[in-house]
Formats: structure tokens, C-alpha cells, sequence
């Protein structure tokens, strides 16, 4: 993503656009994001439209809402599109803290200077908020785990800008359906509370995947990644720690309850026994299912060598990778949003920031 960006000005080459990326990659490794609620850049890019029509309310819209910065020591200006926003709340005091998670990006685009040997590809989240950065990097093995969680000072300018939208609220499952059929943009809020009721934790996020039952108005949303923090144990005055995050896919078919798909790490040859139901020729995959014997075998000659190179637990963990191996239903309030169509105008562009979120009607 970052480094096909061009400095049209200079035409500068290939190489120095990875010396930018690394650059980028390296930031990430130092520094954090913090957010500002207006520059210069923001009010060159505010719109001003007609209000929503009657009985609409204002959603994100995440097809145009982004997270931005300029990292010290890059030369590039970075803009992503975001995932989700993770919003926690303390009912007690009032206050609030906000996480912005971009999309996946990828790196191994670069060669090393010594040797001229592409480094190996992984791919990488970041998530801002207004204190640090937490990047999580995903390695073909757990054993390279490598996320990192850093002050906002070093990094250099970062920000985020959530636009909104005239949105409708879908209250009931035939509504969903109708909007699907529709073609119209969907967005979900789906709030997580403390067990005694002083904290929650509201994900926000679009709706990529959902189905309806043609026969009846059940639906079903599964859709992600979101990252959820535990309202239990997570606190708007004391930052999280990277292993605080949890990152999931959700699967819900109400309002009421949702299904979390959770990352987990898991040995590489989980599934490799499995057959596919025989559906739309799924059976027929090109790489035959393992027996349950064979998978032994292979986990035992992997961990049982006369003189293993490094211990067996760390040899364990050197061949797990981050799946969805955990699934967990939890108590949630879930809202529904269909964006407005076009012909109700541009939306006005809103800047958040950790003290004043930007929320649906």
C-alpha cells in the first residue's frame, strides 16, 4: 500500500520509494498517533450540506472515513481506510477513549542493502489512539510475534477523520432484508457492557458480509475484523496493553446476542484431517485430507528429533499462526444502520477526537 505511493515532484525511483517504506515500517516501531481535532488540511475538507431527511439520524460512513499521518522520517503521507472504531466508555465519569483499527497492509516489498535478499512478507494492523500505536504483525508462525505498543510523541502527525452519512435505523429483521435487496451500505454498532453496568465498549464497523432466509425475514451479519477490549477489565484513565485487544470476526442473527470468532494462536496442522462437506464440490480439493494418524505422526517427527534445535514448547509455538479458533457468545446491544441513498447529498465530513466522539443519532 505505502509503497506505491509516487513523489511525482522529484521522480524519485523505485528504491527510494522502499527506503520510504521502511522508513514508514521503522515509525511504527518508535512512535505513536495522537489526534487533533482541527488543522488547516481538515478545514480545506469540510462540507456543508442540507440536513438528513426527516426521520434519519447520521452514521459512519467507512467507506470514506480514514486514518491518516506522516511518520517523522518518511517523506510520505500515509492515508487508510479504517475497520472499525472501538469506542470505551465510563457511565461513572462521563469520559471516553477511542481506538481506530485500519485495514491489513503488507510488507517483504523491500530487499535487505547487504545482502539484496527480499525480506519476509507479513502482514500488519494498526490501531491509533490518542495516547499510542499498537501494531499487530502476522508471520507465517507465532514464533515471530512481534507487536509492538508505543508513546505518541516519537511517531509524528496521525490523526483520523470519521465521515458521516443520513443513516436509518433497521429495527427489526425484515428491515435488514429490505435494505440488503436495496443495495444500500449498512453499518453496525454493537455495544458490550461491564458486568456492573459502569463501563462499555462500542465497536463500530461496517457490514461487508450478511444473508437473509428467503423464506422468512431471519438475516444473519458476518462481517470483520473488529477488535473488542473487555469491559470488565479495561479502563478509560489506564491505556491498554497490547494483549488487551482481541481480534474477531462476529457472526450474529439478532439484536441481541453475538457470536465472536476470535484469534487464537493454533498449530498449522489444525484441519488437516478435515473433509469438506460434499457441497457445490468442495469434496474435491486438490490436497487430499490427512488422516488423524498421519497428523501424529508428522506433530511427533516435528517435535521428537534426537537433538532438537530449540526446545519443544518453542518448537510448538514456531508452527502455530493466528486463526479463528475460538468462537464466544456474549451479550451485546447491536444497531443497525443503512446509509442513505446518494440523492440525499454529500455527507458533512466529522473529526473525532477521544473526548468527543462521533456516534449515530
Amino acid at each position: 500500500m505505502v509503497d506505491r505511493h509516487t513523489d511525482r515532484k522529484t521522480n524519485r525511483s523505485n528504491r527510494g520509494r522502499e527506503v520510504n517504506r521502511r522508513s514508514f515500517l521503522s515509525a511504527c516501531t518508535v512512535g505513536a498517533v495522537g489526534v487533533s481535532t482541527s488543522s488547516a488540511h481538515d478545514d480545506q475538507n469540510e462540507q456543508v450540506v442540507a440536513p438528513p431527511a426527516p426521520g434519519t439520524v447520521r452514521a459512519i460512513d467507512f467507506s470514506r472515513s480514514y486514518l491518516y499521518c506522516a511518520p517523522k522520517g518518511s517523506g510520505i503521507w500515509v492515508r487508510s481506510q479504517i475497520e472499525c472504531r472501538c469506542m470505551v466508555r465510563d457511565h461513572v465519569t462521563g469520559r471516553s477513549s477511542e481506538y481506530i483499527l485500519s485495514v491489513v497492509a503488507k510488507t517483504g516489498l523491500n530487499r535487505d542493502p547487504q545482502t539484496d535478499a527480499r525480506s519476509p512478507g507479513y502482514d500488519y494492523w494498526i490501531i491509533f489512539s490518542d495516547q499510542h500505536v499498537y501494531t499487530r504483525r502476522t508471520h507465517t508462525s507465532s514464533y515471530f510475534n512481534n507487536p509492538t505498543t508505543l508513546p505518541v510523541d516519537e511517531f509524528g502527525m496521525a490523526k483520523w477523520r470519521l465521515q458521516q452519512a443520513p443513516a436509518v435505523r433497521l429495527r427489526a429483521a425484515g428491515a435488514v432484508r429490505r435494505a440488503l435487496e436495496a443495495w444500500r451500505p449498512i453499518v453496525a454498532r454493537s455495544m458490550f457492557s461491564s458486568t456492573d453496568g459502569s463501563r462499555s465498549v462500542a465497536v463500530d464497523y461496517p457490514v461487508k458480509w450478511a444473508d437473509f432466509h428467503v423464506e422468512s425475514d431471519g438475516f444473519r451479519v458476518e462481517t470483520g475484523p473488529i477488535v473488542l477490549l473487555d469491559p470488565d477489565k479495561v479502563h478509560v484513565d489506564r491505556p491498554p496493553k497490547f494483549a488487551d485487544f482481541q481480534w474477531s470476526h462476529v457472526d450474529y442473527r439478532s439484536f441481541d446476542r453475538v457470536r465472536c470468532l476470535l484469534d487464537r494462536p493454533t498449530p498449522i496442522l489444525t484441519g488437516a484431517d478435515f473433509t469438506p462437506p460434499a457441497e457445490h464440490g468442495r469434496e474435491q480439493r486438490e490436497s487430499k485430507a490427512l488422516t488423524a494418524e498421519q497428523v501424529a505422526r508428522i506433530q511427533a517427527r516435528l517435535e521428537d528429533w534426537p537433538e532438537t534445535p530449540i526446545g519443544v514448547e518453542a518448537m510448538r509455538k514456531l508452527l502455530r499462526t493466528d486463526h479463528y479458533s475460538e468462537v464466544v457468545e456474549l451479550p451485546a446491544a447491536t444497531e443497525l444502520y443503512a446509509l442513505d441513498a446518494p440523492n440525499h447529498g454529500e455527507p458533512r465530513c466529522s473529526r473525532s477526537t477521544s473526548n468527543r466522539p462521533v456516534e449515530p443519532s
